[in-house]
């Protein structure tokens, strides 16, 4: 099977010394032996030129938004919608998801609640308990985060998976084909402290966001759950609707 990463941006250079930029972490959390996995340096313009001739696409967090006017974002956009009009598999994680959601008529927007940095218990929706395969998923099912935008309004036919206190969508899917998660399940903890720690020497938190930020670490993200369940949609293809 062949696998693209629509790589929309870089980890920091202490993450890239530690364990890999966000292709590697990627491979790292979801390649299978047998599977070839290509990475496109998206950010910086660079796509497929077809994307159906992929098994699947896969598209990554960013420290850009997709609000911005960036001739790059509008060709992810643009290669999004090619590749959805393909019946490709989309896999949005973070910007990917925000990416997904806008460029098949949703619509993006700074989070009012403002940054979301740490482990978020997501809970699911009503739609997310009556998928076979989430029925074994710890409630709360607690993940990484770290994004200030959100999806405000999903495309036609997108349904949600699960919420969580600060993020109304944190899983969405649009038919069988396309899954995206706000948040990380690629990064550790180690690397979203250094983003707290990193925002706030900024301004970007103030102190009681990131004292809350930093107390959520001290909580378990469910990453063997989520390796297994994206690894079942991207060998399958399509949502897996069986445990």
């Amino acid at each position: 099977m062949r696998f693209g990463i629509l790589k929309a941006g870089t980890a920091t250079r202490r993450t890239r010394e530690r364990v890999g930029d966000m292709d590697a972490q990627f491979m790292a959390l979801l390649a299978q032996p047998g599977q070839q996995w290509e990475t496109f340096d998206a950010e910086h313009g660079e796509v497929p030129a077809d994307p159906g001739a992929f098994d699947a696409l896969l598209i990554t967090g960013s420290a850009a938004s997709v609000c911005d006017a960036d001739p790059w974002i509008e060709r992810l956009l643009e290669t999004i919608r090619t590749a959805y009009a393909q019946q490709v598999p989309l896999l949005g994680i973070c910007f990917g998801l925000q990416a997904v959601a806008q460029a098949l008529g949703g619509k993006v927007a700074p989070n009012p609640q403002g940054w979301d940095l740490g482990v978020a218990a997501l809970e699911l929706t009503e739609a997310g308990r009556r998928l076979p395969t989430l029925a074994g998923a710890a409630q709360p099912l607690q993940i990484l985060e770290s994004h200030s935008d959100i999806a405000v309004a999903l495309p036609p036919g997108a349904v949600v998976l699960a919420a969580s206190p600060r993020t109304p969508v944190e899983i969405f899917t649009l038919g069988e084909r396309v899954l995206c998660l706000q948040g990380h399940p690629e990064m550790d903890r180690e690397m979203v402290r250094e983003l707290l720690e990193k925002r706030s020497q900024k301004g970007l938190l103030d102190p009681q966001r990131a004292a809350e930020g930093e107390t959520s670490l001290r909580l378990t993200p469910h990453t063997a759950f989520l390796q297994g369940w994206l690894r079942a949609f991207l060998r399958d293809g399509r949502m897996p609707t069986a445990a």
